[in-house]
């Protein structure tokens, strides 16, 4: 049990036997009255997001989930492919479970899937990637790394801004937690 201050983004709560990511929090302190922790939370059975308030002495139970890593394999219809780099045991995780993270998914990298005994909870892409990129405008002359970003449409269908010097066929490091920009990778 954490007291409700404790929770953060991304934590595993349980709420009347059914488990939730928190998926955004903010401690709110009013000027008269109690403090609350404001959430925004997914239920991991349906995927449902909805948003819960918490008195900031209210107790929580916090679920840990046991971690694999996997790799990415292929995709096989509606379902992308892991496997289980110790037991080699394949797993199929549909696009509705993995959200945003089909935009991360690169064959043979490893993959960090949360589970509850059997049931898969979550996975996690490396926290940041390279991409080329497609498709972008062209740079304007004179333009400095502080001046300006564009948008650039990466390999992986992610729309994401770069600074002005980025071109088409650039590799660009990106921050898999918000799609940011990080740098370009020479190769």
């Amino acid at each position: 049990m954490i007291n409700a201050t404790q929770i953060r983004k991304g934590i595993i709560i349980r709420i009347t036997d059914r488990l939730y990511r928190v998926e955004e929090m903010e401690h709110i302190t009013p000027g008269k009255g109690q403090a609350v922790v404001q959430t925004k939370i997914r239920n991991l059975s349906d995927m449902t997001i909805r948003n819960y308030r918490f008195r900031s002495s209210e107790k929580v139970e916090r679920v840990v989930l046991e971690t694999r890593e996997v790799s990415y394999l292929y995709q096989d219809g509606d379902q992308y492919i892991f496997m289980d780099s110790e037991t080699y045991e394949q797993i199929g995780l549909n696009q509705d479970f993995l959200g945003d993270v089909v935009f991360y998914l690169k064959e043979n990298l490893p993959y960090i899937l949360e589970c509850h005994g059997d049931k898969p909870m979550n996975i996690t892409p490396p926290l940041t990637m390279e991409f080329e990129v497609m498709e972008t405008e062209k740079s304007i002359k004179g333009a400095t790394v502080q001046a300006s970003y564009k948008p650039a449409k990466l390999e992986n269908g992610l729309e994401v801004t770069v600074p002005q010097f980025i071109e088409i066929g650039n590799i660009v490091k990106i921050d898999s937690r918000d799609g940011s920009y990080i740098e370009r990778i020479n190769k």
